[in-house]
């Protein structure tokens, strides 16, 4: 039987203020003993630049006991940007990894969205959404807190699933006007899931 391919992980990633706790070895093994032979980690840039974030994801991935591949995630947008998109393709990197959630560390706008899918489109790459509609999310946070939320619940409030819905209906349609694929990863909520089955439906 062959072993699994993980197409979306983590390891060894910081994120506000906090690491993942498995790096590429401790992850991998688990994995292996599991039964998946293969992953794609996400590549984060630093301070944006994508080249940066590329060498600091092969210098983690030195303790990498199984397979592994890349994506990078695009936070920003310019002709630098759309260069080291270029640079990574010929390295093996073929899909770019857009979040529309996390205001103020990841998000990137509508427009820097379309810039990146179009360059996708050129490149022959798959364009990713993290799909959350991150300013809803950041106004539903500021309400709960000012509600006196202060718990692990209030993770759940501050973002219902229409918010991940009207994203990834935006995302589907904004691929559809650029005339890309496109992958939406983890999706979470039936609201989510029901405009891809709407898609699927389309045989789009």
């Amino acid at each position: 039987m062959p072993g699994g391919i993980d197409p979306h992980t983590h390891l060894d990633m910081p994120f506000m203020g906090q690491v993942a706790c498995d790096d590429f070895y401790s992850g991998q093994a688990a994995a292996l003993a599991g039964g998946t032979t293969m992953h794609i980690d996400f590549a984060l840039p630093v301070n944006h630049n994508l080249m940066a974030g590329f060498k600091e994801w092969q210098r983690k991935a030195k303790r990498a006991c199984a397979d592994y591949g890349f994506h990078m995630a695009v936070t920003k947008w310019d002709e630098q940007v759309a260069e080291d998109m270029g640079k990574l393709t010929a390295e093996g990197i073929n899909s770019f990894k857009f979040f529309l959630a996390y205001k103020g560390a990841l998000m990137v706008t509508d427009d820097e969205l379309l810039q990146g899918m179009l360059r996708c489109r050129q490149l022959g790459a798959l364009p990713q959404v993290h799909a959350e509609n991150g300013e809803a999310v950041a106004l539903g946070q500021q309400l709960v807190y000012d509600a006196g939320v202060r718990g692990p619940e209030g993770h759940a409030l501050s973002r219902p699933a229409v918010l991940e819905g009207e994203a990834t209906a935006r995302a589907i349609k904004l691929a559809k006007f650029v005339g890309v694929p496109l992958y939406v990863v983890h999706v979470m909520s039936i609201d989510a899931m029901e405009e891809v089955r709407i898609l699927c439906m389309r045989c789009q």
